[in-house]
């Protein structure tokens, strides 16, 4: 799961894996307003999971591991 989030993230701000972190900040990344919601999209998708309309905000977030870890709590509440 890591990974995979990761690896959209990745896509989404075309950065080299090794770029990318559990403590990455977004706002350190090259993404736009659009960028992170297609990448917020993608994860709903691959995980089956969804967010909150707030949550699919750049600013709403500071790090890569904080996805990651509401990701594995949507996941868990399935």
């Amino acid at each position: 799961m890591k990974e995979k989030i990761i690896e959209i993230i990745r896509n989404a701000c075309a950065l080299e894996e090794n770029d990318i972190t559990l403590e990455t900040k977004l706002q350190d990344l090259s993404l736009d307003s659009l960028s992170f919601i297609e990448a917020i999209v993608k994860i709903e998708q691959e995980f089956d999971v969804e967010f909150e309309i707030d949550q699919a905000e750049l600013a709403y977030w500071e790090t890569v591991g904080d996805i990651i870890l509401k990701v594995k709590e949507l996941y868990c509440e399935k």
